[in-house]
């Protein structure tokens, strides 16, 4: 038995309901020979009138016009598709129109995905990919042109018009102000348009009406989220290097660039770097810049706080409105280092820069990662952040520094491991044998000693007789002799200086843990004082 499905003015659809029902819904007027149906077994939505089982009834009962017999004739003979005529042919159009729409949108958030440099920096970090796909989906649903989908797709819409309230307000807290925010009320009054596109029922002068946000919502998109190329961006791509990654083997220190940061071509003027930076940076989106340095540790550096106190110093020199905000640990490879975060005005155009220093201590060399951006850049992705932890080192000079710091503790004992390692980088060769750092470290006590209070003197004095006492004495006498001489200033042959350790080193083994404490204490004392 037939059964048919019928859509009423409103757009619902009703059904199936068997033929004698259908024609109940005739003779009381709640549907007309122009309503569309659907016979079950087919697909298509026809006119009422072009059925054969209601020939007579629709005309006699809907009170329009007689047609002509050749016109009746057609109008029986045809089976066309309801959507080719009247109202509801302009709605399944305008449904499958805004699903072509959608898929446009689609595609274009695509290639956001491809190439975010397109869009404001302000829009870094947007998931486009995973929005592009989300349009795809609901402007495929929106091609049959069913009425479900329709609500469905229309929900979406008006729950992604709601979503662009909180986007705005993180915005706005990080800072941003004009284009992006202009941006996001253009996208609202595309969707809006959208979502009166998909109106039920919606006539030629809604439809008019609808486009116009559209037309509207997709000129703004263009017109204020697209990144205009600068001429600092034009600049620096003219010096921009194809290197993605910098490698100094011999330190084991690694750069990689994080996206957005170029590495550029040497004696390029966009960047002012002292000369022992290895490579220049910069973020054109962003407008960062900074460099990485290497260099032999300054006499008396040797931990990462110490060389950043050093660059700071430098820096302030450069930037005499710098301001420090906050220091700590940074991790590097397998490294610790530090990290300073300040800010300095611009002088050109006062706007506030985010100044990062990370420095880092490789044995006998120090390293650093200086950079800078605007303030209201600096947290975005691709700013001072991702730049930090793209920073690594694997410590081999570190190892080379430990194993010989090492050595000098097991052969010096008055000498503790911070001490030799402070003694090793006072020299240019940032390593000493054993005997060389005894020899420094006699050095250095005789160069302390006029410095001493009375009762100083008196301790060490005590301290000295109680080491050679242990001593034969003809080894306290050669002994005393060559300290005499390095107190002079006298020249010492290395066989000479071994012997000394070792006849130092048998001596102070004798002595009290509570003794050689006190002994380690003025060595330290007289090695940083000549640090």
């Amino acid at each position: 038995m037939a059964s048919y499905k019928i859509r009423i003015s409103d757009g619902s659809e009703i059904g199936p309901m068997d033929l004698a029902a259908l024609k109940t819904w005739i003779a009381q007027g709640l549907v007309d020979g122009d309503s569309p149906v659907m016979r079950s077994g087919s697909r298509q939505w026809v006119a009422l009138r072009t059925l054969s089982e209601f020939k007579g009834i629709v005309g006699g009962r809907s009170g329009g016009k007689k047609k002509g017999k050749k016109k009746q004739a057609e109008a029986e003979g045809s089976e066309e598709r309801w959507e080719d005529s009247g109202p509801v042919a302009l709605d399944g159009l305008r449904v499958r129109g805004t699903g072509g729409l959608l898929l446009l949108v689609a595609a274009a958030l695509g290639l956001l995905a491809w190439r975010p440099e397109l869009a404001l920096p302000a829009f870094d970090g947007a998931p486009w990919l995973q929005i592009a796909l989300g349009a795809f989906a609901v402007g495929l649903a929106l091609v049959p042109g069913w009425g479900l989908a329709r609500r469905m797709v229309r929900a979406v819409l008006l729950l992604a018009a709601f979503a662009l309230f909180p986007v705005t307000g993180i915005l706005i807290a990080q800072g941003e102000r004009g284009a992006a925010l202009l941006v996001l009320a253009a996208v609202w009054i595309l969707i809006s348009g959208l979502v009166a596109l998909l109106s039920p029922r919606l006539g030629w002068g809604g439809l008019v009406l609808a486009l116009l946000p559209v037309v509207a919502g997709v000129y703004g998109v263009y017109r204020f989220g697209r990144a205009p190329e600068s001429e600092a961006v034009q600049q620096v791509r003219a010096w921009e290097s194809p290197d993605r990654r910098f490698t100094d083997d011999a330190m084991g220190v690694v750069l990689d660039l994080p996206d957005g940061w170029v590495a550029l071509k040497p004696g390029n003027p966009l960047v002012a770097a002292p000369e022992t930076a290895r490579v220049t940076l910069a973020q054109p989106r962003l407008e960062g810049y900074g460099y990485l340095t290497a260099e032999p540790a300054p006499r008396g550096v040797a931990t990462p706080d110490q060389y950043l106190d050093v660059l700071t110093a430098r820096r302030k020199e450069q930037r005499g409105s710098l301001e420090e905000k906050e220091r700590g640990n940074a991790v590097i490879g397998s490294l610790t280092g530090r990290r300073l975060d300040a800010t300095w005005k611009d002088p050109d155009d006062d706007a506030v820069q985010r100044d990062m220093t990370i420095a880092g201590q490789d044995g006998w060399m120090s390293f650093a990662l200086v950079a800078w951006m605007p303030e209201s850049k600096a947290s975005r992705p691709g700013g001072l952040d991702d730049l930090a932890s793209a920073l690594s080192a694997r410590g081999l000079l570190d190892g080379r520094l430990k194993a010989a710091v090492q050595a000098v503790v097991s052969e010096v004992p008055h000498l503790s491991a911070p001490v030799a390692e402070q003694l090793m980088s006072q020299t240019e060769a940032r390593v000493l044998e054993p005997p060389q750092a005894f020899r420094r470290s006699v050095a250095a006590l005789a160069s302390l000693l006029p410095s001493l209070t009375p009762a100083e003197t008196r301790e060490i004095s005590r301290l000295s007789t109680a080491t050679y006492a242990g001593l034969p004495w003809a080894q306290r006498r050669d002994l005393a002799g060559y300290i005499d001489r390095v107190r002079k200033g006298d020249t010492t042959d290395p066989a000479e200086d071994a012997a000394m350790a070792e006849l130092m080193k048998a001596a102070e083994m004798r002595l009290s843990a509570e003794q050689r404490l006190r002994l380690q204490a003025y060595y330290e004392r007289a090695v940083r004082v000549g640090s």
